[in-house]
């Protein structure tokens, strides 16, 4: 598992910088809790029931996890125990989809801190 954003894909990277510098200007800064994951850790992540599909984005270094910083000294990388009414989590996940980027806010099973790349008309799917 990695938290450094030079292992995302160059595509992607320039918006999580961009996530990271709004979420500071937004007041509420945040901690990178996964960027470049293993498959070995995905497939650790499955069987622990902290991820829930089988190719993530994370794979791919077209994913990022980051947390309020507030929360996570609370619970460290433990998302299962983060407080998912916490008002931060809906400036970040604002702030990714006016990137671009889809959040896992919206869905089903919601991953309040993941935000991933996804191709836009506005935006060249290559480098």
């Amino acid at each position: 598992m990695s938290r450094a954003l030079d292992d995302l894909d160059a595509r992607f990277r320039p918006l999580a910088v961009e996530l990271l510098a709004r979420c500071a200007e937004a007041g509420v800064p945040v901690l990178i809790v996964e960027t470049l994951r293993s498959p070995a850790q995905h497939a650790l992540n499955l069987a622990h029931g902290v991820s829930w599909i089988q190719h993530s984005k994370h794979l791919d270094g077209l994913a990022i996890d980051v947390a309020p910083y507030a929360e996570f000294p609370l619970h460290g990388g433990n998302k299962l125990a983060w407080n998912t009414d916490e008002p931060a989590w809906q400036t970040i996940g604002a702030i990714g989809e006016r990137l671009g980027l889809r959040w896992g806010g919206r869905w089903t099973q919601r991953d309040m801190g993941h935000l991933e790349w996804q191709p836009t008309a506005d935006r060249p799917t290559k480098v």
